[in-house]
C-alpha cells in the first residue's frame, strides 16, 4: 500500500515501471502506464501478434491485474495472456493465467490463482468484441506484494516465533537446540559454497544470468521443513541476486575493457592522423611562408615594373614631342622649298619675259 492507503501499482510509470516492447503494428503503447483516459494502446484489430512487454518498478509477486478500454470507438479487450519472467530479454516465460474480460468501458478485476515473484510480465493480447477497425487498450494495473521484502518480514517473524524466549516460573528456556545450530551452520555454509561456485561461473557469465531463476518464494515458505531455519528461501534469493550483480560486474567488466581496448585503438588511429595532420600544417605553413616571400618579391617586381612603365612613359612622351617636332620641321621644309621653287620659277620666267622683251622675241 502507499503511505496514503491506495494500492501500490507497480505497473505506474511515475514508479519507474516502462514498456520494453510491443508488436510493430501498435502505437502509443507506453500510455497504458500512464493513466490518461483520453491516452491509450492501439493497434489494428486485424494485426497477427498483439502483446506488449513491461518492467514492473520491483520485483513482484503479482496476485491482481486491472486493465480498462474508456476508447469508446474502438473493440474492447476479449481474452488476453499474462505471462511473466525475472529476466528480460527471455525465451522461458511463466504463463500467470489465461483471462477473459467482459465488453464494458471501465476498469476490470482480474485475480492469479498461482503468486510468482517477477519482474516483467508479456500480455498477449488474443482476441477482441466487436468489428471495429482499432483495438484499443486505456491502462492496465498491476498489484501485488514486493517479493524480496514480503519473504524478509516472513523471515523476522518466523525467526522470532523460533528463537524467542519462554518466561515462565522464573527461568527462561532457550527454544533453540543443538541441532538448530547445526543446521543453521550448514546453511551458511551452503551458502558460501554457492558464493566460491560463483567466481567459477564468472566464465559463463551471460548464459549464467539469463538461465538462473529464483525458485518461488512462496512455494519455499509453504514447503520449509520441520526444523529447517526459516527464511533462508530469503538468503537464497538474496544470494542469486549478489550472484547476478557479481555476474553483471563482470560482464560489465569485460565490456569495459573492449570499450578501453576499442577506443584506445581508435585514440592511437587519432594521435597517427593528428601526426600526419601536424606535419601537413608545418609543410602548409612553410608553403605560406614562400608565398609571402614570393608576394615580397612580385610586389618589388611590380614596383620596379611601375617605375619602368612611368619611365617608358616619360621617354616616349618626349619621343612624340620629338617626332612632332621633327614632322612641322619637314612640313615647314617642304613649304620652304615649295615657296622657293615657285619665286625660283617665278623670279626664271620673269627673267625670260624681259630677254624677250629686250631682244625683241615672241616669248
Amino acid at each position: 500500500m502507499e503511505p496514503g492507503g491506495k494500492e501500490y501499482n507497480y505497473a505506474s510509470a511515475s514508479k519507474g515501471a516502462k514498456v520494453l516492447a510491443f508488436n510493430k503494428e501498435a502505437k502509443g503503447a507506453s500510455n497504458i502506464l500512464v493513466g490518461d483516459k483520453d491516452k491509450y494502446l492501439r493497434n489494428p484489430c486485424s494485426a497477427e501478434e498483439k502483446f506488449v512487454v513491461i518492467e514492473l518498478s520491483e520485483e513482484t509477486l503479482v496476485d491482481t491485474i486491472e486493465i480498462a478500454n474508456f476508447e469508446h470507438y474502438s473493440s474492447n479487450l476479449k481474452h488476453f495472456e499474462l505471462l511473466g519472467s525475472l529476466v528480460y530479454p527471455t525465451g522461458d516465460w511463466v504463463k500467470l493465467g489465461n483471462f477473459t474480460a467482459a465488453n464494458v468501458k471501465h476498469a476490470q478485476r482480474f485475480t492469479l490463482q498461482v503468486l510468482i515473484g517477477v519482474r516483467y510480465l508479456r500480455l498477449n493480447l488474443l482476441s477482441h468484441y466487436g468489428s471495429e477497425f482499432y483495438c484499443t487498450l486505456s491502462v492496465i494495473e498491476i498489484y501485488g506484494v514486493d517479493a524480496v521484502e514480503q519473504m524478509l518480514e516472513d523471515m523476522i517473524s518466523d525467526q522470532d516465533n523460533l528463537f524467542g524466549y519462554e518466561v515462565g516460573a522464573g527461568e527462561q528456556k532457550p527454544p533453540s537446540s543443538q541441532l538448530e545450530s547445526t543446521q543453521d551452520d550448514d546453511t551458511y555454509t551452503d551458502l558460501y559454497s554457492d558464493m566460491e561456485d560463483s567466481s567459477v561461473e564468472n566464465s559463463n557469465a551471460k548464459n549464467e544470468v539469463v538461465k538462473n531463476k529464483l525458485p518461488d518464494p512462496v512455494e519455499e515458505v509453504r514447503h520449509q521443513q520441520v526444523g529447517r531455519m526459516p527464511g533462508d528461501s530469503v538468503l537464497k534469493i538474496l544470494m542469486q541476486k549478489v550472484r547476478s550483480l557479481d555476474l553483471s560486474l563482470s560482464i560489465l567488466e569485460r565490456y569495459l575493457e573492449e570499450v578501453n581496448s576499442k577506443y584506445g585503438n581508435i585514440f592511437k588511429e587519432i594521435d597517427k592522423d593528428l601526426g600526419e595532420k601536424d606535419i601537413l600544417l608545418e609543410k602548409m605553413r612553410s608553403d605560406v611562408k614562400s608565398l609571402h616571400s614570393s608576394q615580397d618579391l612580385i610586389a618589388k617586381d611590380v614596383n620596379d615594373l611601375i617605375s619602368w612603365k612611368s619611365l617608358a612613359s616619360t621617354q616616349l612622351d618626349g619621343l612624340l614631342r620629338d617626332n612632332l617636332i621633327l614632322r612641322l620641321l619637314l612640313f615647314l621644309s617642304d613649304i620652304f622649298h615649295l615657296l622657293l621653287g615657285t619665286m625660283l620659277l617665278k623670279f626664271v620666267y620673269t627673267a625670260y619675259i624681259w630677254h624677250c622683251f629686250f631682244y625683241k622675241k615672241n616669248p
